[in-house]
């Protein structure tokens, strides 16, 4: 019995934290998919008629940072520092919670397993001479948000081959127009 109400109550807070919600500030906060579908053409190329998304979310890789190293090598623009202890923490505070993105809420996302990306893939030739032939595959980690809805924290991976893609977390900074505009990028891995 109690293992149910620990597992009730796990699925109702990922279910909490995984929806729009009304911030002290007023502030609207996307849900994951709606912020997907804003910031994707950030590493999809917009060209492209869809995209395969890996349906579980990555972790975050934003839990620690070198704020001198974000504010020398990564940042487009001067962010305030506690934003970005404040999205480290978000990031801290959701690890581990698992997140399935919603296919019907998807812009140009085709979800698919593990499984199910690993057979794409199989389908590239192992030496490709043009990149436009290649099949991709991206995984995405949770957004975090900052409280007022202000900034947002993504890990976005771009998986071509076993040794074959990239890996990237991104900081969006929204503006007064409504948009999320990329105001840092740190590559975690390439291959």
């Amino acid at each position: 019995m109690r293992g149910h109400f620990l597992l009730l109550l796990s699925f109702s807070l990922i279910t909490c934290s995984a929806r729009a919600q009304k911030t002290a500030a007023g502030a609207d906060i996307p849900s994951p998919e709606e912020f997907v579908n804003a910031v994707y053409t950030s590493v999809v190329d917009s060209n492209f008629d869809h995209y395969y998304l890996v349906v579980g979310t990555d972790s975050c890789r934003f839990l620690k940072y070198n704020y001198d190293d974000w504010v020398k090598y990564y940042l487009r623009e001067p962010l305030p520092f506690q934003a970005l202890n404040e999205l480290s923490e978000k990031v801290y505070l959701s690890a581990g919670l698992p997140y399935f993105w919603k296919q019907q809420r998807l812009n140009k996302a085709i979800c698919v397993t593990r499984k199910q990306a690993d057979s794409i893939l199989a389908l590239n030739p192992t030496f490709a001479h043009k990149p436009t032939s290649l099949n991709i595959v991206y995984s995405f980690s949770l957004p975090q948000f900052t409280d007022n809805g202000g900034f947002a924290v993504i890990d976005m991976n771009m998986i071509c081959g076993q040794v074959c893609g990239t890996g990237s977390t991104f900081i969006f900074r929204l503006t007064t127009t409504g948009h999320w505009k990329l105001v840092g990028q740190h590559v975690n891995w390439s291959s």
